[in-house]
């Protein structure tokens, strides 16, 4: 069994994250203008963090909650964040292990 520290998902979200908040020029506008445009609240992603307990979980709540607005980014070829694209099975994988992570919590 694969644990969730594992999974190709958790390395792909942290480094979107740091690749949007450290590109101010470019990436972390064009996020915030694609979640006004999508209406959603103007955040960035928490870190997971190994030493936070509690960062996984919250890190992965929010990229569920802003799937859609991630979508649209790592969709853009022009950005250069497709690498971090997740499929349909990853995204599912989020919403379980977030599942799992609320009730141990």
């Amino acid at each position: 069994m694969q644990r969730y520290d594992d999974l190709p998902l958790r390395p792909q979200l942290w480094k979107l994250s740091y690749a949007i908040i450290h590109s101010t020029t470019l990436l972390l506008p064009t996020w915030f203008s694609t979640l006004k445009d999508m209406k959603l609240d103007k955040r960035t992603m928490p870190r997971d963090v190994s030493t936070c307990w509690n960062s996984t979980y919250d890190m992965l709540k929010f990229a569920i909650d802003y799937r859609k607005a991630i979508d649209r980014l790592t969709a853009d070829k022009n950005l250069g964040l497709r690498q971090y694209e997740l499929s349909d099975e990853e995204w599912e994988i989020a919403k379980q292990l977030s599942m799992l992570l609320m009730v141990s919590s």
